[in-house]
């Protein structure tokens, strides 16, 4: 199947992508990755899935400032405050931040282990103290690799703008508004594919509903039914009739 994926590359409709707001989120923040070596690769893009990753990171590092900022800010001006106060406090100014869901916890810094964030979300008064007081200028020794640490479920979260279509035991199919695509993600958090959609040579595509019209073509992918995949790029509308024939052509299908 990968040469259908090829053509869906190939033949992608990149109008307008420029101004997209995952793009332009990172091209207006990308400079935050250079604030610390350890951040370098994910300069580094050679694909949208790269620019997603890039994302999450910008957001945590963002997070990371804010909740350093608010915590000492909190801690310093209401001295005279119950500990229990400063945390209401300190919870209530953080809760537009995005977060991944961990049992009653949430993880706002996810270079970060999940022992680290809940001293961040629930913890804070450790946060003057040794070791933790490190994490506020020298963290490179509490940083782990997001990806490999919380896999799945840092693209399920709020850090992303990916939508979960369908899943299996080994992977998970997430839809993607700006880059018209689906983004096929297995259970280690790594890239599997990438399915684009609406071609160039669609003039009117109807994205309306695409949700329901994606879920069966993915449901095909899973199960392997190359035939089935390629009438439903079709039949849902998510193809033009040009590059559906350019596809039945090579698969004579």
């Amino acid at each position: 199947m990968g040469e259908v994926y090829n053509i869906l590359k190939k033949e992608r409709n990149k109008k307008g992508l420029s101004s997209c707001k995952e793009l332009t989120f990172f091209h207006k923040f990308k400079g935050m990755l250079k604030s610390n070596p350890i951040f370098f690769k994910y300069l580094e893009i050679d694909n949208d899935f790269d620019i997603i990753k890039a994302n999450i990171i910008i957001k945590a590092i963002i997070n990371k400032d804010e909740l350093d900022n608010v915590i000492n800010d909190m801690y310093v001006a209401n001295a005279n405050l119950s500990i229990d106060s400063i945390k209401d406090d300190i919870k209530e100014r953080i809760s537009d931040l995005p977060y991944i869901g961990y049992d009653n916890y949430k993880i706002y810094v996810p270079f970060f282990n999940k022992a680290t964030n809940i001293i961040y979300s629930n913890e804070s008064e450790k946060m003057f103290q040794y070791p933790y007081v490190d994490l506020y200028k020298k963290f490179e020794p509490f940083f782990v690799d997001p990806f490999e640490t919380y896999n799945i479920d840092l693209y399920s979260s709020l850090f992303t703008q990916l939508v979960k279509i369908y899943e299996s035991e080994t992977a998970v199919a997430f839809y993607h508004y700006d880059f018209s695509a689906i983004f096929i993600i297995n259970r280690q958090g790594t890239l599997d594919n990438i399915i684009y959609l609406f071609d160039k040579h669609m003039k009117n595509p109807h994205k309306y509903n695409i949700i329901e019209k994606v879920r069966p073509l993915v449901e095909a992918y899973f199960n392997n039914d190359l035939s089935l995949f390629i009438y439903l790029l079709y039949k849902n509308d998510l193809v033009s009739y040009y590059v559906f024939r350019k596809i039945c052509k090579i698969y004579q299908v």
